[in-house]
């Protein structure tokens, strides 16, 4: 029997069209469902939870221009230490 995180590539290929033949996973197929919704459930608990609101958006946005508004802090160098045997 193919390990879970193979048996989820390989569905979401099988969504796709492909035709994929593996062990039967009772695990997974018995449970799809319940696997989908409680996934669905998690996500949903994220999104309307307490500070939500300022939890991260990822992938973080690339685009040209995004972090124009950003205020830009300067790091100072660390200093160079030096080592040597006596």
């Amino acid at each position: 029997m193919p390990p879970q995180k193979r048996v989820i590539k390989l569905e979401k290929l099988k969504e796709k069209g492909l035709s994929v033949e593996y062990p039967r996973a009772p695990w997974f197929t018995d449970n799809k469902e319940a696997i989908l919704a409680e996934e669905a459930e998690r996500l949903k608990r994220i999104k309307e939870g307490q500070f939500a609101n300022i939890l991260p958006e990822l992938p973080a946005d690339r685009s040209e221009g995004s972090g124009k508004n950003r205020p830009r802090v300067e790091r100072q160098d660390l200093p160079r230490i030096y080592k040597f045997p006596i």
